[in-house]
C-alpha cells in the first residue's frame, strides 16, 4: 500500500499500484526491444527474459512439468473469451453441442458469455447464489449433469466485490462427480487468500491478471491442462506453442516475476487480515443500523476487502468524492457512469434490494498495509462516515 503525501489507496480489488521492483526496472530504462522470436542478439535478450518469467511461474505454482502449459495474454478478460469461445468452436467442430454454467455473480467477461454462446449454437447456463453470495454445490452438479455434450464450468475463486471465497474443494466435486471441465478465475486471488499460489491441478485451467498484484495492466496468464478441448482464440504466427499467437508484451511479461517476487517476499497473510478484521469491526459500530457488512456470514471471505451495505439513500458517489478529498480512495461495488450510481448486479443476484445495491461501498486493503496506514484511515472514516449516516 502507497502512502504519498498522507493518501492512502484502498482500492487494490480494482488494480494494484506497480511493486517497487516493476518501478525500478521502468525507471532504469534499459529495456530489451528486439522481437523474442527472433534469433539474433536482441531477439534472444527479449526471448531470455520471457523465459525467466515462465520458469519462475512453474516454480511459484508447482506447475507439473507435463500435462501443463503457460501461456501469457492481455489479461483475464481475454484469456476468458479465449476459452469459452474456443471450447465452443472446438464442439462445433466435433457436431456437439457446448454448455458454459457459470455464477450470476461471476465477473462481467464471465456473464456476458451468455450473449455470444447462442449466436454460435450453444448454451449458457447462469447459476444462482444466496444472501452470503455462495453457491450450491449439489445444485451445480446436478444442473451439468442434466447437460449432454461438451461443458465448461467457471468457478470464480473470490468475488472482486463482497470477498467471498468459494473454497477450491467444492470445483474439485464438481470435476470429480461430472464430465465438466473447471476453469477457475484466479484473477482476485494473490496476495488476498492464503495459499494463492498453490493451485490444484485436478482443476483444468487458472487465470490471473497482472494489474492486480503490482504488475503492468494489460498482460496475464493462464495455466492450462493439456487435455482442454478448445481452439486458440489468436491464430498467426504462431508463438507461444500457438496457444496465443501475436508478438509478445515482453515488459508486461517481466513485470509479472518482478511483482510476484516482491509480493511473496512481503506477504504476510496474518497481518492482512488483522488490519482489515480491526477496521471491519470499528466500521460496523460505528454503522450500527444505518448499515451491514456484506456477506459476512459467508463461510470463507478473503484477507483483505469490506464491502458495507447502507439502509437508505447516501449518495455514494458524494460520500466516495468526500472520502477522496480527505486522502482515502475506496470505490463503490459497482461502476459508476457520469456520476451516476449503477445498482451492483453482483448485490442484486445476492437478493438486495436495488436501493441497497446502488449503495454501497467497497474497501480493498493492499497486501503491505501498515498499522500507521491503517490508522489514518480510520482517522478518515470516523470523520467523513457519520455525515453519511441516517441517524434516529
Amino acid at each position: 500500500m502507497k502512502l504519498i503525501n498522507r493518501r492512502l489507496y484502498f482500492d487494490y480489488n480494482a488494480t494494484a499500484p506497480l511493486s517497487e521492483s516493476v518501478i525500478n526496472y521502468l525507471r532504469n530504462g534499459a529495456f530489451v526491444f528486439g522481437n523474442p522470436s527472433s534469433i539474433y542478439t536482441e531477439g534472444r535478450e527479449a526471448r531470455k527474459i520471457i523465459s525467466e518469467t515462465f520458469d519462475y511461474l512453474r516454480l511459484l505454482f508447482r506447475i507439473p512439468n507435463e500435462g501443463h502449459e503457460v501461456f501469457f495474454h492481455s489479461g483475464a478478460t481475454e484469456a476468458i473469451n479465449s476459452l469459452v469461445k474456443g471450447m465452443a468452436m472446438y464442439a462445433s467442430s466435433q457436431g456437439q453441442k457446448f454448455h458454459f454454467f457459470y455464477s450470476a455473480i461471476d465477473h462481467s467477461s464471465v456473464v456476458k458469455q451468455a450473449l455470444h454462446l447462442p449466436l454460435l449454437g450453444h448454451e449458457a447456463h447462469a447459476i444462482s447464489v444466496d444472501s452470503n453470495g455462495e453457491i450450491d454445490i449439489e445444485v451445480v452438479i446436478q444442473k451439468i449433469k442434466q447437460q449432454k455434450g461438451l461443458k465448461l464450468f467457471n468457478f470464480t475463486q473470490v468475488n472482486n466485490e463482497t470477498g467471498v471465497v468459494w473454497p477450491l474443494d467444492l470445483a474439485i466435486r464438481v470435476k470429480h462427480e461430472t464430465d465438466c471441465f473447471v476453469h477457475v478465475d484466479a484473477v482476485q486471488t494473490p496476495g488476498k487468500i492464503v495459499n494463492w499460489d498453490n493451485p490444484h491441478y485436478e482443476l483444468d485451467s487458472y487465470t490471473f491478471s497482472a494489474h492486480k498484484f503490482g504488475a503492468m495492466k494489460g498482460v496475464g496468464f493462464t495455466i492450462l491442462s493439456q487435455d482442454m478441448p478448445w481452439i486458440p482464440m489468436h491464430m498467426g504466427g504462431g508463438q507461444q506453442k500457438g496457444l496465443r499467437a501475436g508478438t509478445e508484451n515482453t515488459h508486461g511479461i517481466y513485470s509479472i516475476k518482478l511483482a510476484l517476487e516482491d509480493l511473496t517476499r512481503t506477504f504476510d497473510a496474518q497481518a492482512v487480515k488483522m488490519h482489515k478484521d480491526t477496521l471491519e469491526a470499528s466500521l460496523e459500530k460505528m454503522l450500527g443500523a444505518a448499515g451491514q457488512i456484506t456477506a459476512k456470514r459467508a463461510g470463507h471471505r478473503n484477507l483483505n476487502t469490506i464491502n458495507i451495505t447502507f439502509n437508505h439513500e447516501i449518495k455514494i458517489e458524494l460520500l466516495i468524492a468526500a472520502l477522496d478529498l480527505a486522502g482515502l480512495s475506496v470505490s463503490s461495488g459497482p461502476a459508476c457512469s457520469m456520476g451516476m450510481p449503477v445498482a451492483s448486479r453482483v448485490l442484486l443476484e445476492m437478493g438486495f434490494t436495488e436501493r441497497m445495491a446502488k449503495n454501497s461501498l467497497r474497501i480493498s486493503i493492499g497486501p503491505r498495509s501498515s498499522a500507521e496506514e491503517m490508522a489514518r484511515a480510520w482517522e478518515i472514516f470516523s470523520t467523513v462516515l457519520p455525515k453519511y449516516l441516517d441517524r434516529p
